[in-house]
């Protein structure tokens, strides 16, 4: 099942039923195997993403019942992540290898791939010995049986517009730095908030092909974007690795990956152009009408939503 939206059934019930069936999902991956590969890893840190966002949307509507449901995830997050980026070292290096061949000797780069792969190995092991899958397993079912008591507090498209006006603000003023500064820690917070963005119109993109649009721009400069911050990432790794002093020239590897990282940004700001030179407002008022238009169509079934909590 799609992460979106029915027509039939209103915001509160949704967003419910996704961050229990993402919650699920997250954590039968996880336990297929211990340690749990790095696709399960990877598949549970995209459900745990996606219920962060149907939490900040809750959150932002001055919803109920969320209790420590943020701090939950954020914990659950971190972990996930720390593996994920360990992997996605691999692949980046195998990137730059490719895009770069003079940057890194055959040599050298089998000398890197074998120790980021030890590292890869070491934390796989180390948070199956101190129980962190358990942990992991336990936060994952307290989340799901909470979220049955999760309310915003609007009906309707009410419950959705406060969260996606802060996150596409949020993204507004990230990126005006990222284009001012040019620095690696400002393009990852925008890409951070773009996900978000991504994340909260999948949820409504079956409204129009204007809001299909969105998600398939956002999910592109998100990517690039991604693919910035992981060169950042492997470059900051190797330069602080004493034993790869002599073995590697960083020089030229910096130089490669700066050139990289100049064309990845310039496309992800090319492709989400179109999303935040609107304001804020302006742009939820666009997705608020794409919606009342959907649910106004021949065929859309009434459904019943919850009165509105008293402030």
């Amino acid at each position: 099942m799609a992460y979106q939206l029915r027509r039939t059934e209103s915001i509160a019930d949704g967003l419910r039923r996704l961050a229990r069936k993402e919650l699920r999902s997250a954590r039968a991956r996880l336990r297929r195997a211990l340690p749990p590969s790095v696709e399960a890893v990877h598949e549970a840190r995209k459900s745990v993403k996606k219920v962060r966002t149907i939490v900040h949307l809750i959150d932002a509507d001055a919803g109920r019942a969320l209790d420590a449901s943020g701090t939950r995830l954020r914990a659950v997050n971190r972990k996930l992540s720390q593996l994920r980026d360990a992997d996605v070292m691999l692949e980046c290096l195998s990137t730059l290898r490719r895009e770069f061949p003079e940057a890194l000797s055959e040599h050298t780069f089998a000398r890197v791939r074998r120790q980021l792969v030890a590292h890869v190995q070491k934390i796989a092991r180390d948070d199956a010995r101190d129980g962190t899958w358990k942990k992991v397993d336990r936060k994952l079912r307290t989340l799901r049986r909470n979220a049955k008591r999760w309310r915003p507090r609007h009906r309707g498209f009410g419950a959705l517009a406060p969260g996606i006006r802060s996150t596409h603000r949020r993204g507004r003023k990230a990126l005006a730095r990222a284009r001012q500064r040019r620095r690696a820690a400002d393009f990852h917070e925008w890409r951070q908030e773009m996900k978000t963005l991504w994340y909260e119109l999948r949820l409504v993109e079956r409204s129009s092909a204007d809001v299909r649009r969105d998600v398939r721009a956002l999910h592109r400069a998100e990517t690039w974007l991604g693919d910035d911050h992981n060169v950042a990432v492997l470059c900051e790794q190797l330069s602080r690795d004493p034993s790869l002093k002599g073995q590697i020239d960083l020089k030229r590897l910096q130089s490669a990956a700066d050139a990289y990282q100049h064309r990845l940004r310039e496309k992800a700001m090319s492709s989400a152009r179109g999303i935040y030179t609107m304001t804020s407002g302006t742009f939820v008022r666009r997705i608020k009408r794409a919606w009342k238009a959907w649910h106004r169509e021949p065929g859309a079934r009434p459904h019943r939503t919850p009165r509105r909590a008293a402030a």
